[in-house]
């Protein structure tokens, strides 16, 4: 008969397979069944937003509800909603209708009238059998009753921009790139939550998912091979090309099946022998030398761990040859003092943080071993920021990698190179302060005059921007200066088109690249080989099975 066994906050369930009367066989079964609840779930529970102090968050629970409804009609086919009929008798099959509501600007509870600014995208096949999308504002006034009824007056449809296409320009191929992979299946095609649930949170399992895929030829055959790494806990997993469209597992026998906390590697040759090193960034970053024969040798002695003062959580790292001495320099980017016995600091001030770790610069020393030269290279100027992210190039032509670094709860930092070891952060002057919730950074010639421009993906917000724009948020607000800059935080990703002296201009907003969602990563790739520059941008949130968790 099963067992229960309570062990702290948990029960277990131990089966015992054994026959009545005969010696245990000595397979069990133990399943934790978790029986206690946070404090605050009860809350959670019972929350009722619609309850806000905020007039304008009121408004959005229940008008949300009623454009929700809206959307949910016109995908069925079984509404109308005449402001865009015109839009609509375009369709032949409706799959996408989303309200997104942006901004509320109701704030006093005796206004009758409520103006609602909505993001609309419509998306489906057309008459002609092509794929469609309709995005663009549309403004609505609403009128509420005495009894909190509320009811649509009128709908004010802008420009909406137009993307046909007569198919898909990629298909989903996962199941047969990775399906007849074990572990793949086992591990990686699982979701987060259900290791959390399974896995003792001691391990590290992070609902934050700050890990990252890297691809490089570490076995030389010409063919790309993909290194992913995981939460504490989960093995990181080395994908070897087969050439034919396929991978194989070979983390354990190349000897970088590791359990730490990985947020994210690089391959690269670190000791200038031929073959690609790998660099995994963690707790502090570890090399893994290539032996040339598909294996690595993890080197302790490498010399890259962070001075005892400035241990942090890592979250990413950048390779270039900054002294041009001929072999590759490691950035690492820190984020915060999450580190045992220490206690956790908010960012302060939440919109221009100046109260995390500094980031560190390890230099090469051309035998593959590495010494902390941060401040040597003066890159202490402005080091207190949260980083997310780091990319050198030479934005400026001078024949030496700069960098520029992208910071959460606040400004971002470009490090121009002085070409003699030393480094200056010149993003003020440069005009790339991009003061938001920086998340990557990408460089690319996209209007190909010559020089790089910089792509930097921000959190795009839609209830930042109901909020700090509403005329209550300015009434709280310590100043129009404070404001402002809430404003900038929920405003999206930032396109700088390089002027070519030195400096920049923002003008992502007339290039239509703002709105990359919560946007974690990017890049610049010609995805439609016209020879112009494309940008790809990576989002997403943490959430569940419920759509209405956010």
């Amino acid at each position: 008969m099963p067992r229960r066994i309570a062990i702290g906050a948990a029960v277990f369930a131990v089966s015992l397979a054994a026959q009545q009367g005969a010696a245990p066989t000595g397979e069990y079964s133990v399943e934790p069944d978790f029986q206690s609840r946070r404090a605050v779930d009860k809350v959670l529970a019972h929350l009722d937003a619609a309850q806000d102090d905020w007039i304008g968050e009121q408004d959005y629970e229940a008008i949300n509800a009623k454009v929700k409804e809206i959307a949910k009609h016109l995908k069925a086919g079984d509404g109308e909603f005449p402001p865009l009929a015109a839009q609509l008798r375009r369709f032949a099959h409706l799959e996408l209708a989303e309200f997104k509501i942006i901004s509320s600007k109701r704030a006093d509870v005796g206004q009758r009238l409520a103006g609602i600014d909505i993001r609309l995208e419509l998306g489906g096949e057309d008459r002609q059998g092509r794929l469609l999308s309709l995005l663009g504002p549309i403004s609505m006034q609403w009128e509420r009753a005495e009894g909190g009824e509320w009811t649509l007056r009128s709908t004010q449809v802008g420009e909406l921009r137009e993307v046909v296409a007569a198919k898909p320009y990629f298909t989903e191929i996962t199941d047969q790139v990775f399906g007849g992979i074990d572990s793949f299946q086992k591990q990686l095609a699982r979701e987060t939550d259900d290791w959390r649930g399974s896995l003792d949170a001691a391990v590290g399992v992070s609902v934050y998912g700050h890990h990252g895929v890297s691809a490089g030829d570490y076995d030389g055959d010409g063919f790309d091979d993909l290194y992913i790494s995981q939460p504490g806990g989960l093995p990181n997993r080395l994908y070897r090309n087969n050439g034919d469209g396929t991978f194989a597992d070979v983390s354990r026998a190349a000897g970088v099946d590791v359990l730490d906390d990985t947020s994210m590697s690089l391959f690269a040759d670190l000791d200038n022998d031929g073959d690609q090193d790998l660099v995994l960034i963690g707790a502090e970053p570890l090399l893994f030398r290539n032996d040339g024969r598909g294996a690595f040798q993890f080197d302790p002695e490498a010399g890259l761990t962070p001075p005892p003062d400035r241990a942090a959580m890592l979250t990413s790292g950048a390779l270039a040859d900054y002294d041009g001495d001929g072999d590759l320099d490691l950035y690492v980017c820190s984020y915060d003092f999450w580190q045992a016995g220490s206690e956790y600091d908010a960012p302060t001030p939440y919109y221009d943080a100046t109260n995390g770790p500094p980031n560190l610069l390890f230099r090469n020393r051309g035998d593959g071993t590495f010494e902390e030269v941060t401040e040597a290279a003066g890159l202490m100027q402005n080091n207190d920021r949260f980083s997310f992210s780091a990319s050198w190039a030479d934005y400026d032509d001078d024949g030496d990698p700069d960098l520029y670094v992208a910071n959460d709860f606040g400004r971002n930092n470009l490090y121009r190179n002085n070409g003699d070891g030393t480094f200056e952060d010149v993003a003020a002057s440069a005009g790339v302060e991009d003061l938001a919730a920086g998340m990557s950074v990408a460089w690319g010639d996209y209007d190909n005059d010559g020089d790089l421009d910089l792509y930097v993906s921000n959190m795009w917000s839609s209830a930042g921007q109901r909020l700090t724009f509403n005329q209550q948020f300015a009434n709280v607000a310590a100043s129009d200066e404070v404001r402002s800059k809430f404003q900038r935080q929920a405003r999206g990703n930032s396109l700088f088109r390089n002027n070519g002296d030195g400096t920049f201009d923002d003008v992502g907003g007339q290039a239509g690249v703002t709105l990359g969602r919560w946007a974690w990563a990017s890049d610049f790739l010609d995805f439609d080989n016209d020879g112009l520059l494309d940008l790809f941008v990576q989002n997403g949130y943490i959430t569940g099975a419920r759509l209405d968790d956010l």
